[in-house]
């Protein structure tokens, strides 16, 4: 039991990590959108998706760790939870360094969360914005056709000047 938990705390904190590299590249990855900085972004895109596939590695890695550990403990895998770990090995020589590396974990998935938030607020309202602008001038163009006309009879009756004034 002792080394399944061993492995679930460096499994924990090999995501810990990964988030942490998540939540700092979406905050680069705002300000290169907001400076239109397109090759950086590009590269913080590349890192990103280079990143993914090991948290999703580390997601599996860890459900099967914590199913490996319900068995142990004759638990269903669906019903163990950190919580509940936490509890049941308060006793163990390994209960510090799980709680402090879960607590690390939640902390560090808390705050990639709030930044991917932010960052889908933030391309949400860069949208709407372009969206906006892009109806603006629409619009300036549907009225153009209208002022062409008065500028033509202007233009021919010779009153342009005149109306000018």
């Amino acid at each position: 039991m002792a080394g399944l938990i061993n492995s679930l705390i460096e499994t924990v904190k090999g995501q810990t990590v990964l988030f942490k590299e998540v939540t700092a590249l979406l905050v680069q990855k705002k300000e290169y959108v907001i400076q239109n900085d397109i090759e950086n972004l590009r590269a913080v895109v590349k890192l990103e998706n280079d990143i993914v596939p090991k948290i999703l590695k580390g997601d599996k890695t860890r459900e099967q760790l914590m199913a490996d550990i319900a068995t142990v403990l004759n638990k269903r895998p669906d019903e163990l939870t950190f919580t509940m770990l936490k509890q049941l090995i308060s006793s163990q020589p390994e209960h510090p360094a799980f709680v402090a590396a879960v607590d690390e974990f939640v902390v560090a998935l808390d705050e990639m969360k709030a930044a991917n938030d932010n960052a889908k607020t933030f391309i949400s309202d860069a949208l709407d914005y372009i969206d906006f602008n892009m109806n603006v001038i629409h619009s300036s163009f549907e009225a153009v056709p209208a002022g062409y006309g008065d500028l033509d009879d202007s233009l021919e009756t010779g009153s342009f000047i005149d109306s000018r004034s």
